[in-house]
């Protein structure tokens, strides 16, 4: 058949962009951001955990205003290093590509041109 395989299709997708510099630099920030910023990461998740729990009560659970302020003020400080923003930069770039590339396929897609028979398997 004169049809295209998608599985190929998706994995050459994906091995292209995970062999990009940007992906492989955001998986380098992600290593040194687990490495240099554990105990903050610990220190966070942990603080987020309680917020979430405590947040479901809304204005039944005692202290919740101190509780938001705190988790807000860790988030603040752990968002604020080089590393993470760095890295959430370069992810909102890599998504946005994602993105584009999937507005561009259901352009083709919809277009009514387009013949699925003879273009995909």
């Amino acid at each position: 058949m004169n049809g295209v395989n998608m599985e190929n299709i998706v994995d050459d997708y994906v091995k292209d962009i995970t062999t990009k510099d940007e992906f492989k630099r955001l998986l380098e920030l992600k290593r040194i951001i687990d490495a240099k910023y554990k105990n903050e990461i610990i220190s966070f998740k942990t603080l987020e955990s309680k917020y979430l729990e405590a947040s479901k009560y809304g204005a039944y659970y005692p202290n919740l205003e101190n509780l938001r302020r705190e988790f807000s003020l860790k988030k603040k400080e752990l968002y604020s290093k080089e590393e993470v923003k760095k890295y959430f930069e370069l992810e909102r770039l890599i998504n946005e590509s994602i993105n584009d590339d999937i507005k561009k396929l259901k352009e083709i897609v919809l277009d009514p041109k387009y013949n699925k028979n003879t273009c995909i398997k």
